[in-house]
């Protein structure tokens, strides 16, 4: 991780920006278990790519002066990997889970004692018997995070005493975000600017702060400490950003749609072979953006262009901008 990115993320609840239902509520739940002098309930997080849940994992560990481990589900490929995860956690530390969803079943199943009674039960087998091994896990927060809560199977779901539901932030909400990390880099930004950075985060903040950190290079470039109109047009017109937040690689789908397929519903599958990436980054990074946006609609036969899609293309190809 590098240090902009330490920079940018809030160590507090009072200082995370944006969704404020799970925030409010995880002030309630963090105070009563400190009251009770016990670690947090598990907790699930789900929604799209780069709104704030892993932040908020940071946060949680941070109110309670502990330590987090932070790990990815298909890493996690032998059960040798989990137990040695889990052996070294101490009391009241955070495990947090990215891409749960992905887990691999075996080791889910092995989860479920040691989410309900810190029992880690291990059965080994061999030709002559069969073994169960106990082991005590030290009391700690499990937290998992998805993009695609329909994956994960309900008994999982069900081990989880708190579950949250992030959505895409407001224009307004990114604007904030964009102003003090601008002024945590030592560089200064007008609203109007923010706004103008904040249009084009496609709703969420990492891309928000991975955009300011580009345009603070092109205003470094410019000899400059202040992130001006003139920078931003320079920068989005080089980053291939157009007025309404849409960049290349969301411009190829839809001209894919459009032109290739003459707006016939196609499969992820089909999109991805032609686009070039894999299918989870479409359906996570692009296809949930543009669907959320109204450009595409999921249908049972495929994803198809919505009218405001069409148009989209019509003014892409009239202008010829990408």
């Amino acid at each position: 991780m590098s240090e902009t990115n330490n920079l940018f993320r809030p160590n507090l609840l009072s200082d995370f920006v944006g969704q404020d239902e799970i925030v409010n509520k995880l002030k309630i739940y963090i105070y009563s278990a400190k009251e009770r002098n016990e670690t947090l309930d598990h907790t699930l997080f789900y929604g799209p790519p780069g709104v704030g849940k892993t932040s908020l994992a940071f946060i949680i560990a941070h109110e309670f002066n502990s330590k987090i481990k932070v790990v990815s589900a298909p890493t996690l490929k032998t059960i040798g990997d989990l137990v040695g995860i889990l052996s070294i956690l101490d009391p009241g530390d955070v495990l947090f889970v990215d891409e749960i969803h992905r887990l691999d079943k075996s080791l889910e199943e092995i989860l479920y004692s040691v989410l309900e009674d810190f029992k880690l039960n291990i059965t080994f087998k061999n030709s002559e018997q069969v073994k169960l091994v106990n082991f005590d896990i030290s009391p700690f927060t499990f937290i998992g995070a998805t993009t695609q809560i329909a994956l994960i199977s309900s008994p999982l779901r069900d081990r989880f005493g708190i579950t949250f539901k992030f959505d895409y932030y407001t224009v307004e909400e990114i604007s904030k975000i964009i102003r003090e990390n601008t002024i945590k880099m030592g560089f200064s930004i007008d609203n109007s600017e923010a706004i103008e950075i904040a249009k084009r985060s496609r709703k969420t903040p990492r891309i928000a702060n991975n955009l300011l950190k580009r345009i603070v290079d092109f205003t470094i470039y410019e000899n400059s400490k202040k992130i001006t109109k003139q920078i931003l047009n320079n920068a989005f017109a080089m980053l291939k950003i157009d007025k309404d937040g849409l960049r290349k690689e969301d411009i190829d789908i839809l001209k894919l749609m459009f032109k290739k397929f003459k707006n016939v519903p196609i499969s992820l599958e089909v999109i991805a072979s032609y686009i070039g990436e894999n299918v989870n980054n479409i359906r996570d990074v692009y296809e949930s953006y543009l669907v959320n946006e109204g450009y595409i609609e999921r249908t049972k036969r495929g994803r198809m262009l919505t009218l405001k899609g069409i148009k989209k293309c019509e003014e892409v190809l009239l202008n010829d901008d990408f």
